[in-house]
């Protein structure tokens, strides 16, 4: 397994630029400055809706049909580009009457930032279900659906593992890494209609298909991990259960209720907590119509 799969995406500041003009760039925001770590966007106003709360200004504009101002967005993708970017915009900025009047600031895009927050909740929303092709309308094409999402391998402590699989609605080929293959591919969005029309399989052949891909990695991962985290959670039963058969030892009958209401709670709270499980989230799924590069084949 690679490190790139476990840590997950997003973790350097140079990805997360990255990621945040492909998002920006896809609701059709424009990007008025490009520094190096630094980005300035105007947010349309559907955008603006969902990454900025201000509900009572939006009620005010349908209310007063009042022209809106575009949101411009000031980023800074590490604490350098955030002091430089700062100081040029307050230095550029003529002065104001009033010293109390705030300085221009730039947000700083990292994991636990707001902002950021939103701005993954909503490529999270308009990304979960995609329809995309290669090529001109026209061309030849083979579909395959894909998804993406994660492993949670979930006890005591907790792992998580990227995946994104696909499978050909051509021949039911299973392609692991799918995204990784395709991510440097020109697409562009187009009717699941028109991909479905390529394809020798039903899209119920090609999501069973995906099922038993999914579950077979599941199955042959290494139990280790399970077996380590079933030793700690039965010595955690057991103290647990010896804690409370002492306090029952010493417990008048009216007392005995509550103390064995309480040990159940307990019991319950922990096994839901530390009991080894695998859990299978998918955050998206895509059709995608590849152009043919040999016969009836993609060369991924």
């Amino acid at each position: 397994m690679s490190e790139a799969q476990t840590r997950g995406p997003l973790r350097t500041e140079e990805e997360r630029l990255v990621f945040c003009d492909r998002y920006f760039t896809s609701v059709g925001a424009r990007t008025l400055v490009a520094r190096p770590m630094y980005r300035e966007y105007e947010l349309p106003v559907d955008v603006d809706k969902e990454l900025i709360e201000r509900p009572f200004y939006w009620m005010w504009v349908e209310a007063t049909h009042q022209p809106v101002e575009p949101t411009v967005l000031r980023l800074a993708f590490d604490a350098d580009a955030q002091a430089r970017e700062e100081a040029r915009l307050n230095q550029d900025s003529p002065s104001s009457a009033f010293p109390w009047s705030p300085k221009k600031r730039v947000e700083r895009i990292d994991f636990g930032a707001h902002l950021f927050d939103r701005i993954l909740m909503s490529a999270a929303r308009r990304g979960r279900t995609a329809s995309v092709r290669e090529g001109q309308p026209g061309a030849e094409i083979v579909p395959w659906l894909m998804v993406n999402g994660v492993f949670a391998y979930t006890a005591d402590m907790n792992r998580e593992e990227w995946f994104s699989y696909a499978v050909c609605l051509d021949n039911l080929q299973i392609v692991d890494r799918f995204y990784e293959r395709i991510k440097h591919r020109d697409l562009v969005g187009a009717p699941a209609s028109e991909i479905l029309r390529h394809s020798r399989h039903t899209f119920q052949d090609a999501w069973r298909t995906l099922q038993r891909a999914l579950t077979e990695h599941a199955d042959a991962q290494d139990p280790q991990w399970a077996e380590e985290a079933m030793t700690r959670l039965r010595g955690d039963l057991a103290q647990l259960t010896a804690y409370y058969d002492s306090l029952l030892a010493r417990a008048s009958e009216d007392e005995r209720s509550a103390i064995l209401e309480e040990r159940d709670r307990k019991h319950a709270a922990l096994l839901e907590k530390s009991a080894p499980r695998v859990e299978c989230r998918i955050h998206q799924v895509a059709l995608i119509g590849l152009c043919i590069r040999q016969g009836r084949a993609t060369k991924l």
